[in-house]
């Protein structure tokens, strides 16, 4: 009786796992299904599940009507810097805190820790007050510069274990061979550590790509925002445009699942690494 009930767990366990993994895609199934419908099927009661006739309405109101081509594009420009930023200087403070360890580092690096714990909405005000004091507010230069802010103690975390990997005797045998700090770190420290920047790349995308909080505080214009921000618009006093604000979420999301599909290899790598 034990050895049966002993090879029916693996049966029992798969069939909870395989339930919570439907729990979880439900509302995103719900999300691409809605995204073909208009919004009288939307709304319909009792509701269907599976569009009647397949439209592409919605996909050509968001950037017909809610200008989700120059969001997309405001969009690119803000990940793209923020990726790049977090990449350079998060880099190179997780190589300082692995290679050049001073009295009180350990608690500066603790700090930047406490730092990414503070809400989010905690940080608006002064930033946005910041950012007004620089003429910089209703830009995506202030936009890139909060999601930066916010970015930067995770990624220093995250790369900081893969520079300790870095065995030192090849830097010490570059730093013979005529090379400076920085020519250690961007030629002989950094390519070691790539599969950690390709994490922390794609983590900084994931966060710039889909944060809300920061451009629709900092950014008070239309022009300003990024994609989440748009999806603001399909919700008004008046009405609730369903079908847009599907097919905008569905289009928002689809990015960072391919991404996450393709690079899902340095995503469990990076994990493993930081802990």
């Amino acid at each position: 009786m034990r050895l049966r009930k002993i090879r029916s767990r693996p049966h029992g366990t798969a069939l909870i796992l395989a339930l919570l993994i439907a729990v979880l895609l439900l509302p995103i199934a719900w999300m691409v299904l809605s995204a073909f419908k208009p919004d009288a099927e939307i709304t319909r009661i009792p509701p269907t599940f599976f569009p009647r006739a397949v439209s592409l309405d919605n996909f050509r109101q968001i950037f017909q009507q809610f200008n989700f081509g120059l969001l997309t594009l405001n969009s690119i420009f803000v990940s793209a810097a923020v990726v790049a930023i977090s990449l350079i200087l998060g880099g190179s403070a997780a190589y300082g805190f692995s290679r050049y360890p001073f009295p009180g580092s350990s608690f500066i690096l603790g700090s930047v820790l406490v730092a990414r714990m503070i809400t989010p909405a905690s940080l608006v005000l002064p930033f946005y007050l910041m950012m007004e004091a620089l003429h910089l507010s209703s830009t995506l230069t202030a936009v890139t510069i909060g999601i930066t802010v916010l970015n930067l103690p995770f990624v220093v975390w995250l790369l900081k274990p893969f520079f300790d990997t870095v065995p030192r005797e090849v830097e010490e045998a570059a730093l013979l061979d005529g090379l400076g700090p920085f020519g250690v770190w961007w030629r002989i420290a950094a390519p070691i550590a790539g599969p950690g920047f390709k994490t922390v790349a794609l983590f900084s995308f994931v966060a710039a790509w889909t944060d809300l909080l920061i451009p629709i505080t900092l950014s008070t214009r239309p022009d300003g925002w990024t994609l989440p921000a748009g999806l603001i618009q399909m919700q008004t006093g008046f009405r609730i445009y369903w079908g847009a604000l599907m097919s905008g979420g569905l289009y928002l999301t689809l990015p960072t699942f391919l991404l996450a599909f393709v690079a899902q290899r340095y995503l469990t790598r990076g994990i493993r690494a930081s802990f």
